[in-house]
């Protein structure tokens, strides 16, 4: 008899090896996809405050700015956008009225701490004027500023109930106004009526 073994191989599974740059890979992309969802969900929950917050601004009497005298009349701060024009009067109005004149303050202040105009956009107006909603698109409404800017001019429209867009531009050559009608900042640049 022969005492030699005969060795036959059996067949063992083959083991894939991961690689620890394949994991990395994968637990980054999950961070990044949770991450982008996350910042995704805060964004559309922000656009739904600011929409609700712009509504309710909309339908109530802003408290932003001083009042509103009869035109022509002397109240404190209210000069600038009061004048001849005959839509002035209207008393619905007096709201964007003087949400404009706060935008235009709180625009002189921005001013006033730095040498240009681009430091006034919608960022960093919402905090001078917290009782307004500044934006970059068309107002809406009362209580939502369109605002443009450049470095030596800054504009502002405010849409009223009655369907006018009231324009204030600041430059270093003073204030003018204008009625506009697609009721963004961008409009306003371009107002030139010395009073209103």
């Amino acid at each position: 008899m022969d005492q030699t073994f005969n060795f036959r191989s059996a067949s063992v599974p083959l083991l894939r090896r991961v690689k620890p740059r394949s994991v990395a890979l994968a637990v980054a992309a999950s961070i990044g996809l949770g991450g982008l969802a996350s910042f995704s969900r805060w964004v559309i929950d922000s656009e739904r405050d600011s929409l609700a917050r712009a509504g309710a601004a909309g339908g109530a009497t802003s408290t932003a700015g001083s009042t509103l005298g009869p035109i022509g009349g002397t109240t404190p701060g209210t000069d600038d956008l009061e004048g001849g024009d005959p839509v002035a009067g209207i008393a619905i109005d007096d709201a964007a009225r003087s949400d404009a004149l706060a935008a235009l303050d709180a625009a002189r202040r921005a001013a006033s701490e730095s040498s240009t105009f681009l430091d006034a956009g919608p960022g960093q107006l919402g905090s001078t004027a917290s009782s307004l909603i500044f934006v970059d698109g068309p107002s809406q409404g009362p209580g939502v500023v369109s605002v443009a800017s450049t470095s030596g001019t800054w504009g502002a429209a405010v849409m009223a109930p009655s369907g006018t867009c009231y324009l204030v531009r600041l430059a270093a050559g003073g204030v003018s106004y204008g009625v506009g009608r697609s009721c963004i900042g961008d409009e306003a640049l371009a107002a030139r009526d010395p009073s209103r």
